[in-house]
């Protein structure tokens, strides 16, 4: 049986919403499936930049997120 293909995970840009949080209203970038988030950033233009850039590298794309966290956008 051949190996199933294995796709690279996409990259998520989301709004954090943890008032707890420091990091709350900053928008973050996680790969898809973690909680682990890899950077924050004041807007979310420079989160997409960053994303586009990881995906870039990893040869996968990037979702992102509006604020009420339903999808805007996902780059194919």
């Amino acid at each position: 049986e051949p190996a199933k293909e294995v796709k690279p995970v996409k990259y998520h840009v989301s709004q954090n919403k943890d008032e707890n949080s420091q990091f709350d209203k900053k928008w973050r970038v996680r790969k898809q499936g973690s909680q682990k988030v890899i950077k924050y950033f004041d807007t979310q233009k420079e989160a997409i930049v960053y994303a586009e850039d990881l995906a870039a590298k990893a040869g996968t794309q990037i979702v992102i997120h509006k604020l009420d966290g339903s999808i805007r956008k996902q780059k194919y």
